[in-house]
């Protein structure tokens, strides 16, 4: 049992020494207690359920105590509540209780709710403070915690609003084409790169730049290289040939490098302009902000400046990946943005992660013939791919409708050597095998040379030690040199489901800092985590120092011995060094979660051994895949994977739209 389960079981001693008594209900409530442990709940909700217990007199009420750690465990995957139906409950209940136990206690549940053996606990009134809330309406009968309830209820309230809300900017249909003909001119249009081919005028992304100018609020989901980026510039350019000033404009993302990709998007695409506008170089000033940062969060008062009664003050909004907004993030949000007076438009792709937190809103959005309908005349798909790879994008369409793929495993040599636009199934054969298999991607990605340049990583970096701050930073030598590291950086990386373990991101970087470590000449390692040529990866937003949750840089070493990380800034480079970081960690490898939004050429995704993980489901194998440009690389057992694809990500909610 793990050390969580056995803190459980010393719970059960804590809740025994409160007087439950130890006949046959004590040892149901232990046999709860001590199956439970597969729910893997954090100790803070086992204490939470024991107050809840003495709060509502129900001390000794094992069905309570089974209820309310399932609705732990749903908000853990996500959901806002726990649906009581007759039959889905039991399902919930058969995680950590057999078949008849889980039946016996859903029905004892059910008829001491139904009998108000609870009234000190749960209410069936939304505006009385009790811990908890039952929800009866049309879509049945959901149990929850009131936070939630709140939320969600206000959320929808929000949302109404913004459906009902007229267009506060109109623009004549004759406008809107003559702002998109001018843009996709020839002198004005945006290119591929700086002096390469114009972007295609697609159908789809046309008719989205159409929805944005007519309407006051529009979602637009696309999947990696359907454009979302060029369109997201191209938008801005006729809003502002509408008359609509760049000082009015928002733009917001919920993590700080999502928000940075933003910025860093439209400085680039206006750079491949051969002639821009006035309008179009005015967009330069616009910057992405998180969340936190646009409604501004007060912590001395754990609150936002901008909230209902001062709402932000913009005449449009984009907000970019979507689908990492949660709930109460969202509610937020939509709480500081005055419906009738601000264009607001959602980003995102329908098929990645939903957010860490509780509530799948942006998924929630989308009409799939059952739910979401009220939204269908706001949303436009875009639909064209033009990421080349054809094999690629067969793989992330397959895996996004649940079939599992084709395959025959070989070997991590021969996956190594795939061509672009390949993929590959390596079969997990135990720690040793796995041991090997790292080293071989380290001597691949960074101790060989790569397209013809005979310097490797390490020997990259040592070069740029050999020169001075100054020169790195603003010489074209320095310059240079940095480009070529990055451009190894962001070449390869291994994502997998998990952090801890060795198949999750921190072993897997600890692993491979021990063998790059000792080779970069100097023991720092070992003293400080860190070494020349380390891959590091912010993890607290700073904005004085302009570094983000997210942001990937390089360690340096100079001729003197000090340690300083570089980030790629808008074609430049920042360097810091070590000592005045915000929080970082080593990222060589990450989570598939924080590496939503970004792509690399390999991309190995390690895959855990338990075929009945938790975060085992296609739209994390989907978003993982889907961060490939050339070739991906699948780690896991068959097992495993198919596992994987068979569970799709299901949240309970009640926002019915």
């Amino acid at each position: 049992m793990s050390e969580t389960g056995r803190e459980e079981i010393r719970l059960l001693d804590q809740l025994s020494a409160l007087g439950i008594p130890g006949d046959d209900a004590g040892e149901n409530m232990k046999d709860v207690y001590a199956r439970s442990w597969k729910l893997e709940l954090p100790l803070l909700d086992y204490m939470t359920i024991r107050d809840l217990l003495e709060l509502g007199g129900c001390r000794d009420d094992v069905p309570l105590v089974a209820v309310l750690m399932t609705l732990f465990g749903a908000l853990q995957e996500g959901s806002l509540c726990l649906d009581l139906q007759e039959g889905r409950l039991c399902a919930r209940l058969m995680r950590f209780l057999e078949g008849k136990r889980a039946e016996e206690t859903e029905r004892s549940f059910l008829s001491g709710l139904s009998g108000g053996r609870y009234k000190g606990l749960i209410t069936r009134d939304g505006d009385e403070y009790m811990p908890l809330v039952l929800s009866e309406t049309t879509r049945g009968r959901l149990l929850y915690f009131q936070k939630f309830y709140v939320h969600e209820n206000l959320l929808r309230r929000r949302m109404e609003s913004l459906l009902q809300a007229e267009p506060s900017v109109r623009v004549t249909d004759s406008a809107i084409e003559s702002f998109i003909e001018e843009i996709y001119s020839p002198e004005l249009c945006i290119r591929v790169r700086k002096a390469g081919r114009p972007i295609e005028r697609d159908v789809y992304q046309v008719e989205a730049i159409r929805f944005s100018l007519r309407s006051q609020f529009s979602i637009i989901s696309g999947g990696p290289g359907t454009g979302k980026t060029s369109l997201m510039v191209n938008m801005l350019r006729c809003l502002l040939r509408a008359g609509i000033r760049g000082e009015e404009i928002l733009l917001g993302a919920p993590t700080g490098r999502a928000a940075q990709r933003m910025t860093e998007a439209i400085q680039y695409n206006i750079s491949t302009i051969a002639s821009p506008a006035g309008c179009d170089r005015g967009l330069l000033d616009l910057k992405g902000s998180t969340l936190h940062k646009l409604l501004r969060y007060r912590s001395s008062h754990h609150d936002f400046y901008y909230r209902e009664t001062n709402p932000l003050p913009a005449s449009v909004i984009i907000l970019d990946e979507v689908s990492m907004v949660d709930v109460i993030m969202m509610e937020r949000f939509l709480r500081a943005v005055d419906s009738s007076k601000t264009k607001l438009i959602f980003l995102g792709d329908k098929n990645q992660l939903p957010s860490v937190e509780a509530g799948a809103v942006f998924a929630e959005m989308i009409p799939d013939g059952t739910r979401a309908e009220r939204f269908k005349d706001r949303l436009i798909l875009l639909e064209t791919v033009y990421r080349s790879g054809r094999h690629l994008l067969e793989l992330a369409g397959q895996i996004n409708q649940g079939r599992c793929p084709e395959y025959a495993p070989i070997s991590f040599d021969s996956a190594l050597q795939l061509e672009p636009d390949q993929w590959a199934v390596v079969q997990n054969e135990g720690v040793r095998a796995w041991t090997h298999h790292i080293r071989l991607w380290i001597d691949h990605h960074y101790l060989n040379p790569v397209n013809g340049d005979d310097r490797n990583f390490r020997d990259l970096v040592s070069e740029a030690g050999l020169m001075d701050i100054g020169s790195l930073l603003h010489s074209d030598p320095g310059q240079e040199i940095l480009d070529r590291i990055f451009e190894r950086v962001e070449r390869a990386r291994i994502l997998s489901l998990v952090r801890n373990g060795i198949y999750g991101c921190n072993g897997i970087n600890r692993e491979i800092a021990g063998r790059l470590g000792p080779g970069a000449g100097y023991p720092a390692w070992i003293e400080k985590g860190y070494f020349a040529g380390a891959v590091i990866m912010i993890t607290r937003n700073e904005y004085a120092k302009e570094l983000f949750n997210g942001d990937v840089g390089v360690v340096v070493r100079d001729r003197g011995g000090a340690y300083r990380a570089f980030f790629p800034r808008f074609g430049a480079y920042i360097a810091f060094s070590m000592d005045v970081l915000p929080p970082w960690e080593l990222a060589f490898s990450m989570t598939v979660h924080k590496s939503q939004g970004s792509e690399f050429n390999d991309v190995l995704l390690v895959l855990p051994q338990d075929d009945t993980h938790r975060l085992l489901t296609r739209e994390i194998v989907y978003t993982g895949v889907t961060r490939a440009r050339k070739r991906i690389i699948i780690y896991g057992t068959e097992s495993v994977l198919n596992r994987a694809l068979e569970r799709k990500i299901e949240r309970q909610s009640g926002l019915g739209w």
